[in-house]
């Protein structure tokens, strides 16, 4: 064998094994992330076991794509220094993401990178020994890589084995995802919390796949793993949450809780014109917050926000160690009665894991073919609970999600605002499009959930509970029509205040009605009820982003999530990441803002919010 690869089939040959070779180093280098997962037992350790050799040899080839084709034309003189080169900085990548994962719990990405370039001391004061320790790191590796190759340059297996290695790299990633699929269909958070410790390793999920053919049983696994769920919530994941012994005590006045969601509910829509039942509602008797926003722009990040008051990127680890938020707890803990009725499935995005883990006997899929059938359901539920309710019974918890206006849908005899559009081609959606049969067809589904509404605060005014409910009137995110005027419709695509700006309407008894206008977000929920439960010595930054909606303080930025990415927010510009590890600047109209520099302090802020709850 020749002792250096010259020709182009020995080249690729070298170069493949050299990549194989490169593997073991970065699941030796990454068995520090195994000192923060929680391994309890032998399944999850070969879990572990599997996803690393599936994904490290995936990445690793990932990094050394360029240099295949590269070999197609270098010579084994510049080839052989290349490859070693960007197979020394790939390896340089992961020990970075290590030390950004040992300090903030999540993994490297373009914001953390633009964060250690140009905040520098500002966010990061490292040693003169943790310099000395990155150089000489970076000379190890470096010498590593040199080795490998002049080894592999000698003394390879032959390019039949190649295959072998291939074959091992695709077995592990098929078993790896199918098994966390599984997992996670059976409420497995022995395996499924272990996934966040993996960078770049986004696990497959087929819960809805596995319940259409039968083989789970997505409410009799819930309630069969309750009480494991329960016993492992508080440590499983790494969670310090909350991050200090709440400091509650015994209340003496339960009032009861009912809050109304309306999915993809826009700010303004709390007009007359199209919501004259909730408008009269909070005319009269509540406080109408007209500078609120949701933490997300999606449901899954939208309504993460409003139970736990904290950023969308911590969503993994409480589905996967399925934690509940502090003041559901808090009420559960009072004995409140809970209430849960949803038109839209509890288990994608996972609510029955987050939001209502701790909740037995809720319904995760409710019946009706039609959005506007699910949501007639739930308020005739309601209503039906209210009334089999005796006066003897504990304080009531109640949530409804109303799904319609999502959907765009009513029924089929519900009047129309015109122009309607009776057909949504969304393939018809561009800059030229009139919006106006479209909202018009959004403002007649709001207009329907808001006669449901009516029906329910009218039950509670007839009942005589006004007085002993506190009632909250909002939205998991807004709902765009090409407001910008960029395209956009819907949402989940931008952070504008058209996809992040909601509804907030709060009924307390006994307090005035008004209108707040200082700004407010749904990392205040969780403060506003736990001061109400009798938790109000517990301060909120040991559960939550926000201190309350009844306590103005100046926000310059907020953290708003979607579905795999967030970004920061501030009154007048935006800072975007990426999974890819991109980020850009813009203004709150979505204008490029490439000159914005966002301040250290709000740089070294958001990444100790997104960290402050992991151990």
């Amino acid at each position: 064998m020749s002792p250096f690869p010259r020709t182009l089939p020995q080249r690729l040959t070298w170069l493949s094994w050299f990549l194989f070779a490169n593997v073991p180093l970065a699941c030796l280098l990454a068995t520090r992330f195994i000192t923060w997962m929680p391994l309890e037992g032998p399944a999850p350790a070969a879990y572990i076991t599997l996803t690393y050799i599936g994904q490290y040899a995936l990445l690793t080839w990932l990094v050394g794509l360029p240099l295949v084709v590269l070999s197609l034309v270098l010579k084994q003189r510049w080839l052989m220094p290349a490859a070693v080169i960007v197979a020394t900085l790939g390896q340089l990548l992961l020990v970075v993401d290590i030390a950004v994962f040992s300090l903030y719990r999540f993994h490297l990405s373009g914001f953390v990178l633009n964060t250690i370039i140009k905040a520098g001391a500002h966010t990061f004061d490292f040693s003169w020994v943790e310099w000395s320790l990155a150089i000489g790191a970076l000379t190890i590796l470096l010498l590593v890589q040199v080795g490998m190759a002049f080894l592999l340059a000698r003394h390879r297996p032959r390019a039949r084995w190649l295959g072998v290695g291939f074959a091992v790299l695709f077995a592990a990633q098929l078993g790896a995802h199918g098994w966390h699929a599984w997992a996670d269909a059976t409420y497995n958070t022995r395996i499924t919390s272990l996934t966040r410790y993996v960078p770049l390793y986004y696990a497959a999920t087929a819960k809805r796949f596995f319940k259409k053919h039968g083989w789970v049983d997505a409410s009799e696994k819930r309630a069969d793993l309750a009480g494991a769920r329960l016993e492992h919530a508080p440590s499983s994941g790494k969670l310090d949450y909350p991050a200090q012994p709440l400091s509650c005590h015994p209340v003496e006045e339960r009032p009861n809780i009912l809050m109304i969601a309306v999915d993809a509910l826009r700010a303004d829509m709390l007009d007359p014109r199209w919501m004259p039942n909730t408008t009269r509602f909070a005319r009269r008797h509540a406080k109408v917050f007209t500078r609120h926003y949701s933490g997300g722009n999606s449901t899954k990040a939208g309504g993460f926000s409003m139970f736990y008051g904290l950023p969308s990127t911590y969503w993994d680890a409480f589905e996967s160690s399925q934690t509940a938020p502090v003041w559901i707890n808090r009420l559960q803990a009072l004995n409140y009665q809970p209430k849960i009725l949803s038109a839209a499935t509890l288990i994608s995005p996972a609510f029955d894991r987050t939001a209502f883990a701790g909740i037995p006997d809720i319904r995760l899929n409710p019946p009706g073919e039609e959005a506007w059938q699910r949501d007639r359901l739930i308020t005739n539920d309601w209503l039906d609970f209210m009334k089999a309710r005796s006066k003897k019974s504990s304080p009531f918890f109640g949530f409804l999600f109303y799904k319609s206006v999502h959907g765009y849908d009513v029924p089929p005899d519900f009047p129309r605002i015109k122009p309607y559009w009776d057909t949504i081609n969304h393939l018809a959606l561009d800059d030229d499009f009139d919006p106006e049969p479209y909202f018009n067809r959004y403002k007649t589904a709001t207009r329907y959930v808001d006669q449901l509404i009516g029906r329910v605060l009218d039950d509670l005014k007839q009942r005589g509970l006004l007085d002993d409910t506190i009632v909250m009137i909002t939205s998991d995110h807004g709902e765009e029509f090409n407001d910008n005027g960029k395209g956009y419709w819907g949402h989940g695509s931008n952070y504008s205040d058209a996809q992040l700006k909601v509804p907030m309407v709060v009924h307390w008894p006994r307090k005035q009605a008004g209108r707040i206008t200082y700004h407010t977000s749904h990392d205040d929920i969780p403060a506003t009820f736990m001061q109400t439960l009798g938790c109000g010595a517990t301060p909120p930054k040991t559960y939550a982003m926000g201190n309350g909606l009844l306590s103005p303080r100046k926000r310059d930025w907020m953290i708003a999530g979607s579905y795999m990415n967030y970004a920061m927010v501030t009154d007048d510009h935006l800072v975007v990441t990426y999974p890819t590890g991109r980020f850009e600047t813009m203004t709150t109209t979505l204008e490029p803002a490439p000159d914005y520099q966002p301040p250290h302090t709000m740089l070294s802020q958001a990444l100790k919010a997104m960290s402050r709850f992991y151990r």
